[in-house]
């Protein structure tokens, strides 16, 4: 019965002020998004729960600085270089190399010269030149926009026997270019019959096997916030031999994996 009349009381409340009620109408229709206007409107959301280890157990076993050391480094390249993800460094100890938000790879030649472009994953740099090449505005919040179609270069890793620079591209997939750079070689961009979404990060075994990882089979990096927002775990570590010139998939179910070592 007391809860009728909070009920009926609430309910008044709600006519005698009109523009709240306008709210709370308002405030239902943008939860519900009929439009399907909203982030998630044209998606097949899946949050997915896991079980992870307690936040403290994972950091008593994780080495620490205690000196915190890191905050006393000099940051280099201030204003020159945007968005660089991975470094390497040839087997004549040039570079740094680096992939950077604007979809090339380049290589610092020293002070007197600076930052050369080395390589870049797709023609369409040079076709889209005014969209991809933006200076100083080719910060990665700026660039996300342009990535799928400048490319967004992440993994690095030299061939230290042939000189050859073997790329992840989040978009383009897994690529190679050679000592003298210039515009890369396409290896990997399917497996088993679908394409990689995602390449973030790669190795060369010793064996010549290249393995790197695929962040995402549902989501590029443009929407990676949908994969932490879902928690999916949909990522993969993959296989490429070049003997063959196939892609294998050698672990599967991984929630965002990115770097590989």
């Amino acid at each position: 019965m007391e809860k009728k009349k909070l009920l009926l009381r609430r309910d008044k409340a709600l006519l005698q002020h009109p523009i709240l009620l306008l709210l709370v109408l308002v405030l239902g229709f943008v939860v519900m998004d009929p439009l399907q206007m909203g982030p998630l409107g044209d998606r097949e959301y899946r949050p997915v729960k896991h079980n992870i280890a307690p936040y403290k157990q994972v950091m008593e076993r994780w080495p620490r600085d205690n000196e915190s050391r890191l905050g006393f480094g000099k940051l280099e390249f201030e204003d020159e270089v945007f968005g660089p993800e991975s470094l390497e460094f040839d087997a004549l100890g040039r570079g740094p190399y680096t992939g950077l938000a604007d979809g090339r790879i380049v290589r610092w030649m020293g002070n007197d010269l600076g930052w050369e472009t080395f390589a870049l994953v797709t023609k369409n740099w040079c076709v889209s030149k005014q969209v991809c090449a933006n200076g100083i505005n080719s910060t990665t919040h700026k660039q996300w926009k342009h990535e799928k179609k400048c490319g967004r270069p992440l993994g690095l890793r030299f061939d230290k026997e042939s000189g050859d620079l073997y790329i992840a591209d989040a978009y383009y997939g897994l690529l190679v270019v050679g000592p003298q750079g210039g515009l890369a070689t396409p290896l990997s961009t399917h497996v088993e019959g679908k394409p990689i979404l995602f390449a973030n990060d790669l190795d060369i075994h010793k064996n010549g096997s290249i393995f790197f990882t695929d962040t995402s089979k549902r989501y590029n990096r443009a929407n990676h916030f949908f994969i932490l927002l879902e928690a999916e775990s949909t990522g993969r570590l993959l296989r490429y031999d070049p003997p063959t010139k196939t892609t294998h998939i050698v672990l599967e179910g991984l929630a965002f994996p990115n770097g590989l070592q």
